[in-house]
């Protein structure tokens, strides 16, 4: 008599249920466990065990009816019974039920290392990294040689900014990788998010020894070798693991992302477009199209719109839907809880602008919360941190996870300050866990074209009147400037005009610059008899892609010089006393890359385009008292640069001046920007209490 014949003993039959998982029979398995549960109601193992091959199959809902169900047969569950069921609580995203099972289980079987792993990754992934610090901390002492809980310390560690800790389980960890290439590419990961990028690219390479050609470790080893600055040897990488997996959508998605940035982004439009042809429901793949078309020097706003609207219309309807309804809006007059949501509270070009906001706003008019997903957070990060009433850290966190939390932090209006770049949470946001939400277009410049953002902040600049139609949120203009600015404490004073010949500057990412405006600025060049071009930015710290953006910009290339950013903009300050102007880019307009020239005595010329994204350089300096310094077009921004040159009293007056001008204008008066926001925020408020009637 077989175990799993009709006849077996509800002994036999769990037994045989048993041999056929482990034998991978897995429908076997299930009907072995259906005869012996039919013969014995109450058998909570076989309960158990059928729920855990539902979770195998994927099929969690009914993983969780029954290993909850094999719960509640127990009159004391075992903790293996608790301690799955959290992990099932996890991969669906009820965080707070695992959370409650693990403990649980460590009060009835506390020496148990998994226990506390499972405990430790859900805290983590609930943003309570110092709470999962000490849970995976506590595992490790357990089992010291368990490879899952010393990864997992090490990887919350890194993401807590404590690097020397998380490389000291690292080194451990390392050893126990020993010659399986899964671990180490795992570790490579780890490597990474601990800042040690060296260590990551050797674990890629030790796990690619044993597995040639495996394009998901060739796509971890090219991302590490993007971050690195590596640019040109990254795509090389990436086309490697494209040609070994050519349907993988995430793939077509990361190359994209190195072509952007190497200046190609009509190619890197291909490539993210055929991402989404392979898999429609990859949303960064959708937002980084949207951010390359700002590099489209023939995009206009309005089809901008039309594309962000497509990542709803392909599917019918808002995806994903909120679970839950919105919050609902009470109380027009309450203290108002505003949550910013960013990954950049760092060194970054918008902190200079996030800095100033979170410090001048009125502490009895609002509360702030900020979602940080900053992946290595730094002494800004602490800074900002300082200045917010709260912080929650989402790196770590999903989008269903994220939107739980802040619905639970009861946040009134939500900022999102990432729009399409790199890193942000706008799909959390398709939950709508606020009753308003809104997106700034300072950080992105553009429609985030989702029906689950029903507001954009900007002024009258970047937005003029008649122009709403190139955004699907609408329109609020913040009166003075669409933000405030905070120059650094430690930058030196205004450098006088440099003597010699003219240098125009380009002191901003190339992959901004268009062919055209090459052409515009060759025509400067020969304007102005012995000037020269200086183009400043890390994209040139190799002398590998030097060479390749002086290739690029051949039509300049023989009157220019091309610096890198050895040791970060800190250690660079003083080529603003060897540049007489500075020249914003175009179609992609830069903010902070005209504001710290303008402060540091520096006049700066831009073209005021067609859509916000075109329009960072003229909202400056219209702010800043200087619009006759933007021009329509790209041969006026070549008579406006010629101009100035020429004209040596303008420029020392310049010089002397500009700094005393920001001060006196809305770009540096945080104070009223944040007034000006919070005005915003109230009469937002305002019109969703009453739709709400309250």
């Amino acid at each position: 008599m077989t175990g799993s014949s009709p006849g077996a003993s509800p002994d036999d039959l769990f037994a045989a249920a048993i041999g056929h998982r482990n034998a991978g029979r897995t429908q076997d398995a299930v009907a072995a466990l259906g005869m012996l549960l039919a013969r014995v109601p109450g058998h909570a193992d076989a309960m158990h065990m059928l729920g855990l091959m539902r979770h195998i199959e994927g099929d969690l809902d009914t993983a969780q009816r029954l290993v909850l169900r094999s719960i509640e047969m127990c009159e004391t569950p075992p903790p293996r019974f608790l301690s799955n069921y959290a992990e099932v609580c996890r991969r669906m995203g009820r965080h707070r039920e695992g959370i409650e099972a693990c403990r649980k289980a460590i009060a009835l079987e506390p020496g148990e290392c998994g226990y506390h792993l499972n405990l430790g990754l859900l805290l983590r992934e609930t943003g309570e990294l110092e709470n999962a610090a000490a849970s995976l901390a506590e595992a490790v002492r357990l089992s010291g040689d368990n490879w899952s809980a010393r990864n997992a310390l090490a990887g919350t560690l890194a993401a807590l900014g404590r690097f020397d800790e998380a490389v000291a389980h690292l080194t451990h960890s390392t050893r126990l990788a020993a010659s399986d290439p899964a671990r180490l590419h795992e570790l490579g990961g780890v490597w990474l998010e601990a800042n040690r990028p060296v260590d990551a690219i050797e674990s890629y390479q030790a796990s690619l020894r044993l597995r040639p050609g495996h394009f998901d470790v060739l796509n971890s080893l090219a991302i590490v070798l993007d971050r690195t600055g590596r640019k040109l040897e990254a795509a090389e990488v990436y086309r490697a693991a494209i040609a070994a997996s050519p349907a993988t959508a995430y793939l077509h998605n990361n190359l994209g992302n190195v072509l952007r940035d190497l200046g190609d982004w009509p190619e890197a439009l291909s490539h993210y477009r055929r991402a989404l042809e392979l898999d429609g429901s990859l949303f960064v793949a959708h937002s980084n199209v949207m951010f390359t078309r700002l590099f489209d020097p023939g995009a206009t706003g309005a089809e901008l719109a039309g594309e962000g609207r497509g990542w709803e219309a392909r599917r019918g309807c808002p995806s994903p839907s909120p679970s839950l309804p919105p919050p609902v809006a009470r109380d027009p007059e309450k203290r108002l809880r505003i949550g910013y949501v960013s990954p950049d509270f760092k060194e970054h070009a918008v902190a200079f602008f996030t800095e100033p906001l979170l410090r001048a706003h009125d502490r009895s008019v609002v509360e702030v919360v900020c979602y940080s997903g900053t992946p290595r957070p730094d002494r800004t990060t602490e800074r900002l941190r300082s200045l917010a009433d709260g912080w929650v850290e989402t790196l770590k966190m999903g989008d269903g996870v994220l939107a739980e939390r802040i619905r639970s932090d009861g946040i009134d209006i939500l900022v999102d300050l990432a729009g399409h770049t790199h890193g942000n949470r706008l799909l959390a946001l398709a939950a709508r866990p606020a009753p308003v939400q809104v997106t700034a277009v300072l950080g992105y410049g553009g429609t985030t074209g989702l029906s689950w953002i029903g507001h954009v902040l900007t002024d009258g600049v970047l937005t003029p009147e008649g122009a709403e139609g190139q955004f699907t949120e609408r329109v609020v203009r913040i009166p003075g400037a669409f933000a405030a600015f905070q120059p650094r404490e430690e930058w030196a004073e205004a450098a006088p005009v440099p003597p010699g010949p003219p240098v125009f500057g380009c002191l901003s990412d190339p992959s901004r610059i268009d062919g055209e405006q090459l052409l515009w600025w060759r025509r400067l060049l020969e304007e102005v008899p012995g000037s020269r071009l200086l183009f400043k930015h890390g994209a040139y710290d190799s002398p590998r892609l030097e060479s390749y953006w002086r290739s690029l910009f051949a039509a300049v290339a023989e009157r220019s010089s091309f610096e890198g950013l050895a040791g970060g903009w800190g250690a660079h300050m003083g080529v603003y006393g060897r540049v007489s102007v500075v020249l914003d880019t175009w179609p992609v307009s830069g903010a902070t890359s005209a504001l710290i020239p303008l402060w540091m005595g520096v006049p700066v010329v831009a073209v005021a385009g067609g859509h916000a994204g075109q329009r960072f350089g003229a909202a400056v300096l219209t702010a800043a008292g200087l619009p006759e310094l933007v021009a329509a077009d790209g041969p006026g921004s070549v008579a406006i640069a010629a101009g100035l040159v020429r004209d040596g009293d303008r420029l020392r007056e310049l010089r002397e001046t500009l700094r005393g001008r920001l001060r006196a204008s809305p770009l540096l008066d945080a104070g009223g920007h944040a007034r000006a926001m919070e005005a915003a925020f109230r009469g937002l408020w305002r019109e969703a209490c009453a739709r709400e009637g309250n």
